[in-house]
């Protein structure tokens, strides 16, 4: 007979004390989460050489939203959702490069996913 390995997780709590940056988009405050390292991972993957554009643009928004408290990613996902809304990928690439300044605490190089 086999045996199955079986693994466990500890339930990690999210509390206001975790690292938390603020920001505005139109003068609408938003706060977002440091992200855990599978929330980078996932992140790194998809943005790596040999993933499409479409691929690299799906990975950023995903992880953006991801990263939000539920109310930011609601604005965000909705801004990004509507036909008129001047809200574009460029823009959060930007605001994606300094959230991970950050938290990183250094510069970072762009993500080079822009559509030309």
């Amino acid at each position: 007979m086999r045996t199955i390995k079986e693994f466990t997780t500890a339930l990690k709590a999210v509390t206001e004390q975790d690292q938390t940056i603020e920001f505005s988009i139109d003068g609408h405050q938003l706060t977002a989460y440091q992200p855990t390292d599978g929330q980078l991972a996932i992140l790194l993957s998809t943005i790596g050489r040999h993933t499409t554009v479409q691929t690299k643009i799906a990975g950023i928004i995903d992880f953006f939203v991801a990263v939000m408290d539920d109310d930011s990613a609601s604005y965000v996902t909705d801004r990004l959702l509507s036909r008129t809304d001047p809200l574009e990928i460029d823009q959060v690439q930007e605001i994606m490069e300094w959230m991970v300044e950050e938290w990183t605490g250094r510069p970072t190089q762009s993500l080079s996913v822009s559509t030309q």
